[in-house]
């Protein structure tokens, strides 16, 4: 960085603290799930629930809403699981999101709650 280099925003999505590059001190730190959460994510009912949860309804449920067909992309628990299996599994509970809403909505509801340093 040069001496006359302007200060810029963090880059986490929706944080204004001006820094000199990349994100400000709250949002250096990267976070991973809880082992017990990751062993959802990655089991193969999962990833068929996804597959199919995207192939049934392919467009952003919030984009719609708004009259734009914008691609799906994540599949988002619509009430949130904290590790619930039965609540993680329960394919009444999953909607399509594209990826920027789906980061908006898991950063308001905080579930991706700091567990362990990388």
């Amino acid at each position: 960085m040069t001496p006359y280099q302007s200060m810029r925003k963090c880059t986490y999505p929706g944080c204004h603290v001006l820094v000199k590059h990349g994100k400000c001190p709250e949002h250096t730190t990267v976070f991973m799930r809880k082992p017990n959460i990751k062993r959802l994510y990655n089991s193969p009912q999962w990833q068929s629930m996804r597959n199919t949860q995207l192939a049934k309804d392919p467009w952003c449920a919030d984009c719609l809403k708004h009259g734009e067909h914008v691609p799906a992309t994540d599949v988002d628990h619509v009430v949130p699981h904290h590790g619930d299996p039965v609540l993680f599994f329960d394919e009444t509970n999953l909607q399509s999101l594209c990826q920027s809403d789906h980061s908006i909505k898991t950063r308001k509801e905080g579930s991706t709650p700091p567990v362990e340093k990388v």
